[in-house]
């Protein structure tokens, strides 16, 4: 019978599934045979004879996860290949996934803190697979463990500040995982709470504890050496800084000349008028934009994770100023090409975006030029939400603009988008900011033309 891909996707409709298994002969292939059970199933066999007795081969199912009708041929002439050398098919596959296995294995050891920390990335938080074939690490549709957020941003977190420090004269990274000791992972984090980072001392703490004991269950070392270590930067304090009005002139106007590339300029410019977090902008990309509507989409996989976590989680729309609309357009100028907003520098084929710290790096490494008293790109976000307070807008509109969880009984039954009050609540505070950047600039003026 001709077996075609459109005959195979039609066994899995109601009308066409049989009341019991049967085989069918692919035309012109000899020894290649399709399997239809009644569930609508479908799956390639090889029946062949070696050495006077009779044996038949499972290649495996068609599907999605599965094999195409290409992939079946593929495995079908390569049996053949194998049967002309006097080899055996189903040896052969038995001796390749052995292969593939010990190859897995060595991949998969977890001899050295860095392995364990490439498999621990790959496997648990990022739910991919080592595929021996293609000898690179892939999602698995069968999988049921869900990816963990921003995964690359965990990654960077262990490879900083784990695979690649450094204790009594030797990286982390090449150390034994079942010979790291409890005490040297506590120095390791005091370390990190000295620099001082207390903050990121208790992320890595967390991030540390959940490897571990990823491993131990997966039984690559024998028990975890995080047990019992608890946060080393304490409890963490909420911050309150808020920029003043002649802080936020300031910050803008030496924007413009800080050591940073020009659209993450415009992005920390960008995050005090929109009052969005940090990690929305830096993934954004210009899919989620409707300039023309004056739109920002925020996706729920890119929203807090107490947001993607609710029974149904939806997108955060995000009114747009003309400020912000302004700024849009030059960033658009710049990166408009690509996928992202901001695209990896480095990335010629603008796939991947900025990682969250490039925004946080870039004030840090500027706080001499600003001459402000510290603050971080989150410190922005607080300070829009605290001047439209200041403004009079509602304290609700401006939860809705920051997509807070009011977390009363109230919010279950209120299903109003607030789209109107928080475009009035932005371009309130968008029109303040524009009085207070151009009277700087106005201010600037006169004194020069003073002098």
């Amino acid at each position: 019978m001709k077996i075609t891909t459109t005959w195979l996707e039609s066994r899995g409709e109601p009308r066409n599934r049989p009341k019991e298994r049967y085989d069918e002969t692919v035309d012109g292939r000899e020894g290649l045979m399709v399997r239809v059970y009644p569930s609508g199933t479908a799956s390639f066999r090889f029946r062949y004879t070696n050495g006077g007795k009779r044996l038949v081969i499972v290649l495996g199912e068609f599907g999605d996860g599965g094999l195409s009708l290409a992939d079946a041929f593929e495995m079908h002439r390569q049996a053949q290949r194998e049967l002309a050398k006097g080899l055996d098919p189903i040896e052969e596959r038995d001796r390749r996934l052995a292969e593939a296995e010990k190859a897995r294995m060595e991949h998969a050891g977890a001899d050295t803190v860095a392995n364990l920390a490439e498999q621990f990335v790959h496997r648990k938080l990022r739910a991919e697979r080592w595929d021996a074939e293609r000898q690179e690490w892939v999602r698995d549709p069968k999988s049921k463990t869900k990816a963990r957020k921003r995964p690359k941003e965990a990654e960077a977190l262990l490879r900083s500040n784990l695979v690649s420090a450094t204790l009594d004269g030797k990286k982390v990274g090449e150390m034994k995982a079942r010979d790291v000791t409890r005490r040297q992972l506590v120095r390791l984090l005091d370390d990190i709470v000295d620099r001082p980072a207390p903050v990121t001392a208790n992320r890595v703490q967390a991030l540390v504890k959940q490897m571990f004991e990823w491993a131990a269950a997966k039984d690559i070392i024998p028990a975890s050496p995080m047990a019992g270590i608890g946060r080393p930067g304490g409890q963490e304090s909420a911050r309150k800084r808020v920029l003043s009005e002649d802080e936020i002139t300031t910050f803008w106007s030496k924007l413009d000349t800080a050591e940073m590339a020009e659209p993450t300029r415009l992005a920390l410019k960008l995050l005090l008028v929109v009052a969005q977090r940090r990690g929305e902008l830096t993934f954004a990309r210009w899919a989620h934009f409707d300039l023309d509507a004056k739109l920002w989409t925020i996706p729920v996989t890119l929203l807090k994770s107490s947001h993607s976590r609710k029974e149904d989680p939806q997108p955060h729309v995000v009114p747009l100023s003309p400020l912000a609309l302004d700024l849009l357009d030059k960033l658009k100028a710049l990166t408009g090409e690509g996928v992202y907003v901001l695209p990896a520098r480095a990335d010629k084929k603008k796939d991947r975006s900025y990682s969250e710290r490039v925004l946080s790096r870039a004030v840090r490494e500027n706080e001499t030029h600003f001459g402000l008293p510290h603050f971080t790109p989150h410190d922005l976000r607080r300070t829009a939400a605290s001047f439209m307070t200041k403004l009079k807008v509602p304290r609700l509109h401006v939860e809705k603009v920051l997509n807070h969880s009011t977390g009363d009984i109230a919010e279950v039954y209120d299903r109003h988008d607030y789209l109107p009050e928080k475009r009035a609540a932005l371009e309130r505070w968008g029109e303040h900011l524009t009085n207070l950047i151009e009277g700087h600039e106005q201010k600037v003026t006169t004194l020069v033309k003073s002098a």
